[in-house]
């Protein structure tokens, strides 16, 4: 195995607070674009417990290798060779996606095809390199997580994120 170098900082990870309360208000399936060393074994170890439906897909075969890793009964590993709409299909009716997968800028028109999901949470939603920052017209309801630097976006057609918090 080859050895790689792990980049670690405080934006990593800084969605998981947003991921772990909503998997605990949700109970269907889960989808997650993008692995990663935080979300991925929390998403895998949320679902354990009941068998929950899980699939991770990735593109980064270094990413692909590690998210191998947590291939169960119920948690599906597929790599994608790219994030566009012929390679990845999201149709499913999902209770939670989340859309972390690289780059940055694919972020958003992935997550609008997510519009069917009861909630969307779209990490890196601050300003972004090109000055740009992402929007999501498609949803009825967004609500941003602003604690950390880097933001992360909860998205809604279902539910009104209104109350919606992180204590």
């Amino acid at each position: 195995m080859r050895s790689r170098r792990v980049r670690v900082g405080q934006a990593r990870g800084s969605h998981l607070p947003v991921l772990m309360k909503l998997l605990s208000m949700t109970t269907g399936p889960v989808l997650e674009l993008g692995c990663g060393y935080n979300s991925t074994p929390v998403m895998h170890w949320a679902c354990f417990p009941t068998s929950r439906r899980l699939l991770t897909m990735e593109s980064n075969p270094d990413f692909f290798e590690f998210a191998n890793a947590y291939i169960a009964d119920f948690h599906e590993v597929r790599c994608v060779p790219t994030w566009d709409s012929v390679s990845v299909d999201v149709s499913e009716p999902w209770s939670l996606a989340l859309v972390d997968h690289s780059p940055e800028t694919a972020r958003a028109p992935l997550a609008s095809r997510l519009a069917h999901a009861e909630y969307v949470i779209v990490h890196d939603t601050q300003r972004q390199r090109d000055g740009r920052t992402p929007r999501f017209p498609e949803f009825k309801y967004e609500w941003k997580y602003m604690q950390p630097r880097v933001h992360t976006s909860v998205l809604s057609n279902v539910h009104d994120l209104k109350g919606f918090t992180i204590p």
